[in-house]
């Protein structure tokens, strides 16, 4: 085994014991609560900043959420929607931004 893998292994080892913990100290908090303990863990327990990143809503999945569920009455609809804006406002949203 190299070393490379070892230590990949052994950082997924210990994300997945502070997750473990976090679920068992806080089962009450919801994913950015337990993602900040998880990241508190792990700097409490080496010394490093591990900051889980969150998951970002991209415009090419809010095209297909939202073509997927809409619809027109006429043959040639000139729907417009700007998928690229609508994640970015969706993000904001979500993440708490106040920009």
């Amino acid at each position: 085994m190299s070393v490379s893998r070892f230590n990949l292994r052994s950082a997924r080892w210990k994300a997945a014991a502070a997750l473990y913990c976090a679920n068992i100290l806080r089962p009450d908090l919801h994913e950015d609560g337990k993602r900040k303990l998880v990241n508190d863990i792990l700097t409490l327990a080496d010394g490093q900043d591990r900051t889980i990143p969150r998951p970002t809503i991209t415009s090419a999945a809010v095209e297909e959420m939202f073509f997927e569920h809409s619809q027109c009455i006429y043959p040639k609809c000139p729907l417009l929607v700007f998928s690229k804006q609508l994640a970015d406002e969706l993000n904001q949203f979500f993440n708490g931004d106040d920009q």
